[in-house]
């Protein structure tokens, strides 16, 4: 992994923690804003992560705890865009929930390609525990598929001319580094 902030109190989280069942947790988080401001929710938000975690909790019951207390303690206009996944190597399977992050890869090793994740929630801290869905979407993950994970933070980056990186010039990326 690579964590770059663009400043030392930040809302970029990544924690990773095993369950007792042998799989993998792993959370990306991105507060909106910057500083501090954006900090305050980091610090609960992994208390949960790694408590709920470590007692064998399902990824679903930590995302709807992480929410409700996310709700109750942001500011109006804060949330968190969040990607979970769980890495199950016993059933060769990862379980996966995004809210409102770009795109993610999930490169096959049998074919070579990357197959694009979408976010299909809001990020963590917007609904009410009534509205909020925790639904997650599973693959297949074979022995050597890798599972890419990011923020805003590539996409937004620009070059000397002002332009955005892109999601599709990252993707793009991928295609060239396939290519080879």
């Amino acid at each position: 992994h690579l964590l770059s902030p663009f400043s030392i109190f930040n809302g970029d989280v990544l924690l990773a923690a095993r369950k007792p069942s042998g799989s993998i947790h792993i959370l990306l988080g991105d507060f909106t804003g910057h500083g501090l401001p954006a900090a305050i929710g980091a610090m609960p938000l992994a208390e949960i992560f790694y408590g709920m975690t470590a007692k064998g909790f399902f990824m679903s019951d930590i995302l709807r705890e992480i929410n409700i207390k996310l709700k109750k303690i942001l500011p109006v206009g804060y949330f968190c865009c969040t990607c979970m996944a769980n890495m199950s190597f016993r059933r060769n399977e990862i379980e996966v929930w995004m809210g409102g992050l770009p795109d993610f890869g999930l490169y096959r090793k049998n074919t070579g390609q990357v197959e694009r994740i979408k976010s299909n929630h809001l990020p963590l801290g917007v609904l009410s525990s009534q509205a909020f869905d925790a639904e997650t979407k599973t693959f297949d993950f074979l022995p050597g598929d890798k599972f890419y994970m990011w923020s805003d933070g590539i996409i937004e980056a620009r070059n000397s001319d002002g332009e955005l990186f892109g999601d599709e010039r990252l993707f793009s990326v991928f295609d060239n580094k396939n290519s080879d």
